[in-house]
């Protein structure tokens, strides 16, 4: 079942409000975007199980389409191709689905109740937030506080695994390169932001006993390796959970 969806058209607030109402009845989020780098920037960040796309008011690009699924960095969504000559599309593409527009309120209903949720945990504000808070405890209990850059990198991160532990497999490739969209930074300036929080809370050992659990060295050695990014976001992540 879905819970969130994206529509994106160029002001047809009757589309909106239609499909508005629609969602409303499926106890489904919807947001109305205007331009594409709007329609990005949810995609990327919340993960919308679908996206209705007005093709009338914004002619669809097939190929940024087909570079953002190629790139293999983020979920991507159900595509609803609204039109008024569904006809004229003929795609192999099991993930776009074409709805004429004159009509749609059936179509979409099934597509809304047919589509699979994104896997992973769905985390409320609340739960964010709660997350955040540990996360920033034991942040400063280490000696990482909002002065350096990674500290806000690191608490994302933390956040991202815990929706969905199956990133970790792809630490260095889906994680950090989803995090320098949402800040738009470079992906090495996050890695090298998160490693030098680290390094700092290594150095300072503010407190010892919680640096040695991440880094494995023995309650009375002072030597051993720095954590690397990966190890120090899993054992974030279990010490949140």
């Amino acid at each position: 079942m879905c819970k969130s969806a994206i529509l994106f058209s160029k002001r047809d607030y009757s589309l909106g409000e239609a499909l508005r109402y629609v969602c409303r009845e499926q106890k489904i989020n919807l947001i109305y975007c205007l331009t594409f780098p709007e329609v990005i920037h949810y995609v990327v960040t919340s993960n919308p199980e679908v996206l209705f796309y007005d093709a009338e008011s914004i002619d669809f690009n097939f190929e940024v389409y087909d570079d953002f699924v190629r790139s293999n960095l983020f979920f991507i969504p159900k595509i609803v191709l609204l039109t008024l000559n569904p006809s004229s599309y003929e795609l192999n593409d099991p993930n776009i689905i074409v709805v004429n527009k004159r009509n749609f309120s059936n179509d979409v209903v099934n597509v809304l109740n047919n589509v699979k949720e994104k896997q992973g945990k769905i985390l409320t504000l609340e739960k964010a937030e709660e997350i955040r808070g540990k996360t920033t405890r034991i942040l400063s209990e280490l000696g990482i506080t909002t002065k350096y850059l990674g500290y806000e990198y690191i608490r994302e991160l933390v956040l991202s695994v815990i929706e969905d532990k199956r990133v970790m497999q792809s630490f260095n490739k889906k994680l950090y390169p989803k995090l320098a969209m949402r800040y738009n930074t470079q992906v090495n300036n996050i890695e090298r932001n998160i490693r030098n929080a680290i390094t700092v809370a290594s150095q300072r050992i503010k407190n010892k006993i919680l640096f040695d659990e991440i880094s494995g060295r023995g309650l009375l050695s002072n030597a051993g390796p720095i954590p690397s990014n990966k190890q120090f976001i899993t054992w974030l992540v279990d010490k949140v959970c």
